[in-house]
């Protein structure tokens, strides 16, 4: 409880310090388009790792399907059945 109300004396005494931050106070036009870009990048990157997942995936079920169906007609030939 103590930290606590340490915390908000420091902030009730030194507001400025608060408003550290970019989004806070009144920032650069440079820090503004900082914070814009990481917060593109930020939501962009997980949805590009998901999507690079996905892709992966379905390419490793592609690959083993044809190898599947590849074995599947090696074995018939060689037990001598034809395949369509």
């Amino acid at each position: 409880m103590m930290r606590i109300a340490m915390l908000l004396a420091a902030v009730a005494l030194f507001p400025e310090t608060a408003e550290a931050c970019a989004v806070c106070g009144p920032g650069t036009e440079e820090s503004r388009v900082a914070f814009i870009i990481t917060t593109g990048f930020m939501t962009a990157l997980p949805l590009a790792l998901i999507g690079g997942v996905v892709y992966a995936l379905r390419r490793r079920l592609a690959e083993m399907e044809r190898r599947s169906q590849a074995d599947r007609e090696a074995a018939l030939r060689a037990a001598g059945i034809p395949t369509a």
